[in-house]
């Protein structure tokens, strides 16, 4: 298995995209696949080899990955190749004018997605041109342009693949859509959700509880509470995976939690398990691979990579 993930190149990017990314694993069936969570991130999947089954239904070629409400088993066999672009939260309504909490729970065609483009612009035929309307491309264009995209990525290296997703992703993207205080906020409030409150976030974006989660469900597809809660199972999770050997109930104390039995339940709604067992599991990879061998964005610069042979 090898994964690897990279910051985005573009400054475009770069505020509202996490990571471009890719996996390449074999399986052998028979039970094989991986386990996926919440996360407060968006993804815009191209699964190459036709590998992944969800509830018996093979992923698109191309889609956007939601916010999943629990953990979800994606079932596989054979040699895949997938390469990922990982939003920020609100990174997904830049892109789209669908509701964002549509995409909840859901493998979405990407081609659905464009082809949704495609019939706004047809609603919006009769209103005069802006001058960067017209020199945006057309939603035809970017189907066109997606299907080439695909048959690249296939026999792309990682070098190739992240510009050509960069510059397919920016040819979607409309940054002057951002709403850039609630950004900041929701940055903080998934980047540091140990210490950073909704009530925080709402206090600095200057709006009332209720004005903030309309504007996230807006944004995010989720409510600051939702956002919030799945933002800190993820800081455990990662926490874990990085150090089995911590004190599960001085890392429950770390990440704001003061009743054992609402940890768990966190944790194992979000990840299907307790987090005893996800633990053990933690020390076993840090014992077959060591920790040189896992290394995530969340924790360095530059190129980072999962690599286990």
């Amino acid at each position: 298995m090898k994964y690897l993930e990279r910051e985005p190149v573009s400054a475009m990017l770069k505020p509202h995209v996490k990571c471009v990314w890719t996996l390449r694993r074999s399986y052998p069936g028979d039970g094989a696949g991986e386990v996926l969570w919440p996360d407060p991130c968006k993804e815009i999947l191209f699964h190459h080899g036709r590998v992944f089954r969800d509830r018996g239904e093979l992923l698109p070629d191309s889609c956007v990955m939601g916010t999943l409400s629990g953990y979800r088993r994606l079932d596989a066999r054979g040699d895949l190749v997938l390469y990922g672009i990982r939003l920020q939260p609100w990174g997904l309504s830049l892109i789209t004018d669908r509701p964002v909490r549509a995409f909840n729970d859901r493998f979405t065609p990407l081609a659905e997605l464009l082809a949704d483009r495609e019939a706004c612009e047809e609603t919006r035929a009769d209103r005069p041109a802006r001058k960067e309307d017209r020199e945006r491309p057309t939603p035809r264009m970017h189907l066109e342009r997606l299907e080439r995209l695909e048959h690249r990525l296939a026999a792309a290296d990682m070098d190739e693949a992240q510009s050509e997703l960069e510059l397919f992703l920016e040819s979607l993207i409309d940054p002057s859509r951002a709403d850039l205080g609630l950004c900041a906020v929701l940055g903080r409030l998934t980047d540091r959700p140990e210490t950073y409150t909704v009530a925080d976030a709402a206090r600095d974006l200057g709006v009332s509880l209720r004005q903030l989660e309309r504007r996230c469900l807006k944004a995010t597809g989720l409510t600051p509470k939702r956002l919030h809660k799945i933002a800190r199972f993820n800081r455990v999770r990662l926490r874990l995976l990085w150090r089995p050997d911590l004190d599960l109930r001085d890392l429950m104390v770390e990440a704001g939690y003061y009743d054992y039995s609402h940890f768990s339940k966190d944790f194992h709604e979000c990840l299907g398990l307790a987090p005893a067992r996800f633990q053990a599991w933690a020390a076993r990879l840090a014992s077959d691979h060591g920790p040189r061998d896992v290394e995530f964005l969340q924790d360095n610069s530059g190129e980072n990579r999962y690599d286990a042979g």
